[in-house]
């Protein structure tokens, strides 16, 4: 409990992972001798978040039995039955959040280098007077595929675009979408409620929650990240040996990974 709100976490885990080409789900695929989604329900532990509620679709059962010990007692499993978008995902967090004052710092199960600092200052960025929520960013000299996001007054986000959906101007932009939030609840569900699959993927995009709220006049403070691979994503076999050799170079320096 901070300032009076609940710190809650929801970690979306229910992609399939299919460029993994492997028939574990994703998150459970290893890194530094732990599941991917370890490392994350650690950070979020550190960060002083109560509760974890975990989003599950592909291989729901799975997950579950891999994190069914005492220690995993916090975890409230949500099942996403049907992969509509991280939204979608989002948005099946509702009952178990919808009538709560808390501050939900909405994860993805796929970063393990998140750290606990990162997680803290998103929910006090979050917190603060005036604040709706807040969401990390990063600059890059290669979006790639990246959500780029487009400020409006310094520090504050304007809109997020998806790269397939952006346009040659926005694509130009080099500040990207980190995928990590700091969102107030009960709020954040009314957008999740309004999002449509006009896109070029046909999904229900989270992105699209913050954009509309920052549409309407609510402050999303922007965290750069000082350290931009700390948002990386396991997408690929070459992305999860990235990882591994982070978190290993973070053991061996002595540095509590999360």
């Amino acid at each position: 409990m901070t300032g009076g709100r609940e710190r809650v976490a929801v970690v979306l885990a229910a992609g399939k992972g299919t460029r993994m080409a492997s028939d574990l789900p994703k998150v459970l695929h290893p890194a530094a001798g732990r599941p991917l989604l370890a490392w994350v329900l650690q950070a979020a532990r550190a960060s002083g978040c109560g509760r974890i509620l975990v989003v599950v679709g592909h291989g729901a059962e799975e997950v579950r039995a891999a994190f069914s010990g005492p220690e995993n007692a916090d975890l409230t499993w949500v099942l996403q039955a049907e992969q509509r978008g991280t939204g979608h995902a989002l948005a099946q967090a509702e009952p178990w959040l919808g009538e709560s004052e808390a501050t939900v710092l909405v994860l993805s199960g796929d970063v393990p280098l998140v750290t606990r600092e990162t997680l803290g200052e998103l929910a006090r960025l979050a917190e603060t007077p005036g604040a709706w929520g807040a969401m990390a960013v990063a600059e890059l000299a290669e979006p790639g595929s990246l959500g780029r996001v487009v400020e409006g007054p310094p520090g504050q986000l304007r809109k997020i675009v998806e790269a397939k959906d952006a346009s040659p101007l926005e694509r130009a932009i080099r500040l990207v979408n980190a995928g990590l939030y700091a969102l107030k609840a009960p709020a954040i569900f009314g957008y999740l409620r309004r999002l449509t699959p006009a896109n070029a993927q046909g999904e229900l995009y989270l992105t699209d929650a913050p954009t509309l709220a920052a549409a309407d006049g609510h402050i999303i403070r922007l965290l750069a990240l000082a350290d931009p691979e700390e948002s990386l994503g396991v997408n690929t076999r070459d992305e999860l040996a990235q990882v591994d050799r982070r978190l290993l170079a973070r053991l061996f320096a002595g540095r509590r990974p999360a």
